[in-house]
């Protein structure tokens, strides 16, 4: 018996396939037609355009990252360079050098006020007086208190001392990158203060010279009149005695040199007291008669001595004297003087004039000594005699107007 539907089928190939979906990795290959057959070709990868895109926009972005920090770095090298050059402390360090080779023209030269100089000195003089202070010694610099940025100043120290100062001012006339300012020299303090001085009595009728110049009326700082007991023995009978006048200087740099001459213009001798500071001259030895007069004087105290040892009569020395002589009446009336010892021969020596004093052309005084020899028994004697003569002036011939023994 026949099962219903049982009987055998027939089944084509096409039939048999099992339709499994099958997904091509490959793009599908269109045929060609018929009767050509189609090249064979290499497969290539797939470039994207906007990988390309982006290689390129990152090589730009590199570039222009790379221009623009060389540009900025430059820009910052140029700031820094314009901001250094701008530092005021560099034109101080050029300045600071002609201090370190104690160049005092460059100093002097650009200081706005210069120390004040006396007739007495000139500028070569406080220029040496300048180097001095910073000579040998070691120089530095710092700000100083008056520093602004608008106006460094800046103070100079000698082995720490403050000797000056330099100002710097901004040159408009100069232009600098980034509105910087350039900075030149306005002015160098260098305060010298002077305290040299003098202080010189000198008679009355001499002149003195301060390093060369004579001092008026305007430095006299005492008059000191003649010693009364001096003008006791000329002024009755016309003669002078000068006093002594003092003069004093100040503001000197250095130390002065001090010249005194006299009333003949001769140079006299100047003696420094270092425990009083003061200068002085006496009165001066120079006449143009000395020599006459002390062979005068030595004569006047020969024939004074004889006359006391009674070797010689006491109307011999009334020439010497002026008329109403008040000297020659004391020795007339001091008769004691002349008791002596009776003695033989007397002989002269040793005459010296010791001092000898020019008051004015007519007005001298002497101090002479003489030695008498005296034959006494059993051994001679030696006799001394100082006179201090006052000579004056009388009418054209000279008198002994005072005396002291």
């Amino acid at each position: 018996m026949k099962k219903h539907d049982q009987s055998p089928k027939s089944y084509s190939s096409e039939s048999a396939r099992v339709n499994t979906p099958v997904i091509n990795k490959e793009p599908r290959i269109q045929q060609e037609p018929s009767g050509k057959k189609r090249p064979h070709k290499r497969k290539k990868k797939k470039f994207h355009v906007y990988v390309a895109v982006l290689i390129l926009w990152l090589t730009a972005c590199t570039v222009a990252i790379m221009y623009g920090y060389r540009k900025f770095n430059d820009f910052l090298i140029k700031y820094e360079t314009s901001y250094q050059a701008s530092m005021p402390g560099l034109v101080m360090d050029e300045i600071f050098v002609h201090f370190q080779q104690r160049d005092i023209e460059y100093l002097w030269n650009n200081m706005s006020e210069h120390p004040t100089v006396s007739q007495f000195e000139n500028e070569d003089v406080v220029k040496e007086f300048m180097l001095h202070m910073i000579e040998d010694k070691v120089l530095t610099y710092t700000e100083s208190g008056e520093y602004t940025a608008e106006n460094p100043s800046y103070a100079i120290e000698a082995d720490g001392y403050v000797i000056g100062t330099v100002t710097l001012k901004r040159d408009l006339n100069a232009t600098r990158e980034f509105g910087f300012p350039t900075w030149t020299l306005a002015n160098i303090t260098f305060p010298a203060q002077p305290f040299e001085g003098a202080t010189i009595t000198i008679p009355e009728n001499s002149t003195v010279y301060v390093n060369g110049i004579p001092l008026d009326e305007t430095y006299i700082t005492e008059q000191i009149p003649p010693d009364e007991s001096e003008l006791q023995y000329v002024e009755p009978y016309g003669g002078t005695i000068t006093g002594f006048t003092t003069y004093g200087i100040s503001g000197l740099y250095e130390e002065p040199s001090i010249e005194v001459r006299d009333y003949t213009g001769e140079v006299q001798p100047v003696e420094y007291n270092e425990t009083t500071d003061l200068y002085r001259a006496d009165f001066s030895s120079n006449h143009p008669e000395r020599e006459a007069l002390e062979q005068y004087g030595i004569e006047f105290t020969t024939l004074f001595a004889n006359v006391i040892s009674m070797d010689a009569d006491l109307t011999e020395l009334e020439p010497y004297f002026p008329p109403d002589s008040l000297a020659y009446n004391y020795i007339s009336r001091n008769t004691a003087l002349r008791y002596f010892t009776g003695h033989g021969a007397v002989t002269i020596q040793n005459e010296e004039v010791q001092e000898f004093i020019a008051y004015n052309e007519d007005t001298v005084y002497m101090q002479v000594y003489i030695e008498q020899e005296m034959q006494m028994w059993p051994e001679p004697e030696v006799v001394p005699t100082t006179t201090h003569l006052y000579l004056t002036r009388i009418d054209g011939e000279w008198k002994i107007s005072g005396m002291r023994y």
